[in-house]
């Protein structure tokens, strides 16, 4: 029990030092560029993102296959043999003999040749751009040297959400 205690206060310690480690980060509700590190003068921007999406589509299709329907076979001779009796080691099974009988089959002289068709699958997967807006903490000289995202005639982009501080 003493063990348990023990563990749970070491915890406590740490989560305090992680959260004072992070207000001392955080001055004065200022957070620090996402780009340099500075931590004077960041303001929150909104900047378009470019991410590539990976879209899957199922495609269905068929397929054909021969296959033979062979005639009417006829049977032949019957088989007998005598299996199991003759093993002389005592930890084999089965001890006793038994038949094992069989019949030979002779197949049609008259199969005949069908087709058949079979569902077929295949996944396609393309990656496409996708656009996105994201706030970050910028200063003042890596807001300038962000470059803006190429995008590419015709794609339809979403508005420039409002951000309290400042909308690039």
């Amino acid at each position: 029990m003493r063990g348990h205690h023990y563990r749970n206060a070491i915890l406590f310690l740490v989560l305090v030092a992680a959260i004072t480690t992070i207000a001392g980060r955080l001055r004065a509700g200022n957070a620090f560029c996402a780009h340099c590190g500075e931590a004077e003068n960041c303001q929150k921007i909104c900047r378009l993102v470019c991410e590539n999406k990976k879209i899957t589509t199922t495609c269905w299709g068929c397929a054909t296959e021969d296959f033979c329907l062979p005639g009417p076979s006829t049977p032949n001779c019957r088989n007998c043999e005598m299996v199991c009796g003759d093993s002389s080691d005592p930890k084999v099974p089965c001890p006793q003999p038994k038949k094992l009988v069989w019949t030979d089959w002779t197949p049609g002289n008259c199969g005949k040749v069908y087709t058949k068709k079979k569902l077929m699958k295949r996944t396609v997967t393309k990656s496409v751009p996708s656009f996105k807006w994201v706030v970050e903490n910028l200063c003042a000289q890596c807001e300038n040297k962000v470059e803006p995202v190429q995008v590419p005639p015709g794609t339809a982009i979403p508005p420039v959400p409002a951000v309290d501080a400042k909308v690039k």
